[in-house]
């Protein structure tokens, strides 16, 4: 059997090996950094707004976290749907999204549950989407933030774990908990997507410079 490597190099193109899907998984994130800066900063606006709540219920807490849900759930899917139109991996992005908006709607839908569906549903949200999070920081490059995205993945999964102890404290402890969460995650949401988006800002300006220099040649 004779040896082609025009014939390898078409299978190369038809099959992309790992380490091209982590490039462009990588630009998905760095092109998508809006997308978690916005997450972030509404994280850190709820958060301030659950520490600042005269009278805390259980129905003002779920209110005020399915808001956080559904923002969420919403900048999640809008990533995902911008990676689509340019032909890369978006599943990521909309499953997240769509686990927010779930419990959003169901917190939203509601809000006089129990104490104990509240914090079944924050713990099992945040459980979840903390996963997630943490296998996305695995495959990002270190330039990208990878550090604090892992944190806030590991926070996520920590606080989703002590839902079950805060509710023993009292509600004000648990809109506490809720509040510092809320916070923490969305500074670290911030250091990564300003992270990406200088990345994303080198890239551009590194691809255009090598454009320019192939021009001139040319």
């Amino acid at each position: 059997m004779s040896y082609d490597p025009a014939d390898q190099a078409g299978n190369g193109r038809s099959s992309p090996g790992p380490a091209s899907r982590l490039r462009s998984m990588n630009r998905v994130l760095a092109r998508n950094w809006w997308a978690l800066a916005l997450r972030g900063a509404a994280a850190i606006l709820l958060g301030v707004l659950a520490l600042l709540m005269p009278g805390v219920t259980v129905a003002t807490l779920a209110l005020t976290f399915s808001a956080y849900l559904l923002l969420d759930g919403i900048f999640a899917i809008l990533a995902g749907l911008r990676a689509s139109r340019h032909h890369e991996r978006s599943l990521p992005f909309i499953l997240e999204g769509a686990v927010s908006l779930i419990a959003g709607i169901v917190a939203a839908l509601w809000p006089a549950a129990s104490l104990f569906a509240l914090v079944f549903l924050i713990a099992a949200w945040s459980v979840i989407t903390g996963f997630a999070e943490v296998m996305g920081a695995w495959r990002m490059d270190r330039t990208h933030g990878k550090w604090a995205w892992g944190v806030a993945g590991v926070m996520s999964i920590l606080f989703g774990l002590s839902m079950w102890v805060l509710p023993a404290l009292g509600l004000l402890a648990l809109a506490w908990g809720v509040a510092a969460y809320l916070i923490a995650f969305g500074v670290l949401a911030l250091v990564t997507a300003f992270r990406l988006r200088r990345c994303h800002r080198e890239t551009g300006s590194s691809g255009s410079g090598s454009g320019g220099g192939m021009a001139a040649a040319a």
